[in-house]
């Protein structure tokens, strides 16, 4: 006879939110790889998508990094431990790699450059926070193989 399937606990709402802004970072890297191969757009204009001037590496880099953060999306929806721990380490290295870039914003006085990395660097503290928490870390754990 078969068993019941016990209740999968619920997903948490801000694991929906995190896999949506790594989809949306993905498709937006992917899709400015796709115009940079097509010379439409110049280099410099991913800067925003990556962290610490990889844009200078070419489309290669943007479509690394689409395929890395569309990878960590599909796994943190499905549950996937690693990718809990995948997350966290990519928001940090983003802000370390902001660092830099918001130090020279300040000393110019560059008032955009400083919002948009301010606000890139509270986004990554952000989903560093909420995927440390308790909760979080115990839904992830309580997966079953």
């Amino acid at each position: 006879m078969l068993m019941p399937k016990e209740p999968e606990a619920e997903r948490p709402a801000g694991i929906a939110v995190v896999s949506g802004v790594l989809s949306l970072a993905g498709i937006a890297s992917f899709l400015f790889a796709s115009l940079l191969l097509g010379h439409a757009v110049p280099l410099s204009a991913g800067s925003v998508l990556l962290p610490g001037g990889l844009e200078q590496s070419g489309p290669i880099a943007f479509l690394i990094y689409a395929a890395l953060t569309i990878a960590l999306a599909w796994a943190l929806w499905t549950r996937r431990g690693w990718a809990r721990r995948a997350t966290i380490l990519l928001a940090a290295l983003g802000i370390f790699f902001a660092v830099p870039a918001i130090s020279s914003a300040v000393v110019d006085g560059r008032l955009s450059a400083i919002m948009r990395e301010g606000l890139q660097i509270i986004i990554r503290v952000a989903v560093i926070f909420y995927l440390t928490q308790e909760p979080v870390r115990e839904w992830f754990a309580a997966r079953q193989p």
